[in-house]
């Protein structure tokens, strides 16, 4: 293969994952916009839209662990299409719970979805096999820039779809969301079968022995476990956040118009800049770089846990999204920088794998405050102790 045909394989293999990257983020979106008040609504009890999460956080962990050592095993195509395909399955489940007013199916729902969104956001390991280590920050940032479209989006289509529906019935607008991007994900599963060669195949060739080494042994570099240890302090402090807010602001009689905005808010800063933060990474470091999210994410966490004003509210959702951002592509920096192709999948589903056990603890204490605080500083304890958890962690791994 001539170096001209390879950098046009990886371009357009680059287009296809961005486009699959906006579907998840819409996925997720959605998800998190509609599933809290979904469930609280079919429920009557708001601590279960935190149980909602959680489930999800769980799965999410499973998923990615199970599937980044398939990946290493088969290929990163097969994986990545089944994982579409449960997202795909996922929101279908959900849009068929809430008009069936099944609680039951909605959280089963969660579980399809948070498996196959822990499967997906492995991308980001097909993009790091397939550039060099001093481009791999800003090829991975522009990877998660495109997840902007669809992570802003997400929110706006629960509110389209609200404004839409000519019944007073939630349940309908929230339906028709999740049949929205049950179709997207549907040409995301497309665009996966379409990587051809597959990605892992175009890593470069390592110098010398290409040794696999285990998930264990990778974990024993103290570069990669403090990198997982600041990713997992991050990721709480922002699932505590997510979880909380929609039912919190709608306790407080927000319209889902101003919560989709807000949440939108969030989303921006966790994609829209993530190609600077890729290039922050390439060029200053990425000690400096992990500081610097962490500092961001633990500021952000605190002007969440005080506000009283939707406006101020989401402007420590931002920063809280702006750290998230810098954090997530420090750390796939870190691991895809000790790791080889054949070991990747593992030691990037390592940090995702801990993240998300982190996640479940966050949220059901998140859904607990909903329901027994009133609501508006409901975010707030668990926002502040995971936000100094970020940046402390971030300074180790640097």
């Amino acid at each position: 293969m001539t170096d001209s045909s390879r950098a046009q394989i990886v371009r357009h293999h680059t287009a296809l994952l961005a486009i699959a990257q906006a579907s998840i983020w819409l996925t997720a979106g959605v998800f998190v916009a509609a599933g809290p008040i979904a469930a609280a609504r079919l429920t009557g009890h708001a601590s279960l839209s935190g149980l909602m999460f959680a489930l999800w956080a769980l799965a999410f962990a499973t998923g990615a662990q199970v599937t980044g050592l398939a990946m290493d095993r088969f290929g990163r195509r097969p994986g990545l299409a089944a994982a579409h395909g449960l997202l795909c399955l996922g929101s279908l489940a959900a849009a068929f719970s809430v008009l069936s007013g099944s609680a039951a199916g909605l959280l089963g729902a969660s579980v399809i979805g948070g498996f196959g969104m822990g499967s997906a956001l492995l991308s980001r390991g097909a993009v790091a096999d397939m550039y060099p280590p001093q481009r791999r920050g800003v090829a991975v940032g522009y990877l998660l820039a495109a997840g902007t479209v669809g992570a802003i989006g997400g929110p706006q289509l629960v509110n389209l779809a609200r404004a839409l529906t000519t019944s007073s019935a939630l349940q309908d607008a929230f339906a028709r969301s999740w049949f929205v991007v049950a179709a997207t994900s549907l040409v995301a599963f497309a665009c996966m079968l379409l990587l051809r060669p597959d990605p892992r195949d175009m890593a470069p060739r390592p110098i010398g022995s290409a040794v696999r080494r285990p998930l264990a042994s990778l974990l024993k570099l103290a570069p990669i476990r403090a990198a997982v240890l600041a990713m997992a302090a991050g990721q709480t402090a922002m699932y505590s956040i997510m979880g909380i807010s929609a039912v919190a602001y709608t306790r407080r009689g927000v319209e889902v118009a101003a919560i989709a905005v807000v949440l939108s808010s969030h989303f921006a800063g966790m994609f829209a800049f993530s190609p600077v933060w890729g290039a922050f990474l390439d060029r200053r470091g990425r000690k400096r770089g992990l500081v610097t999210a962490g500092t961001l994410l633990f500021v952000g966490a605190g002007i969440t846990g005080i506000a009283s004003h939707p406006i101020l509210s989401g402007l420590g959702l931002f920063l809280v999204g702006l750290g998230w951002s810098g954090l997530y592509l420090g750390v796939t920096a870190v691991i895809s920088d000790f790791t080889s192709a054949s070991e990747r999948g593992a030691g990037v589903d390592a940090d995702r794998g801990a993240t998300s056990s982190e996640s479940p603890g966050g949220d059901g204490v998140a859904g607990a405050a909903a329901c027994c605080s009133g609501a508006p500083d409901a975010a707030g304890p668990e926002a502040h102790d995971g936000g100094a958890g970020g940046a402390a962690a971030a300074e180790s791994a640097a």
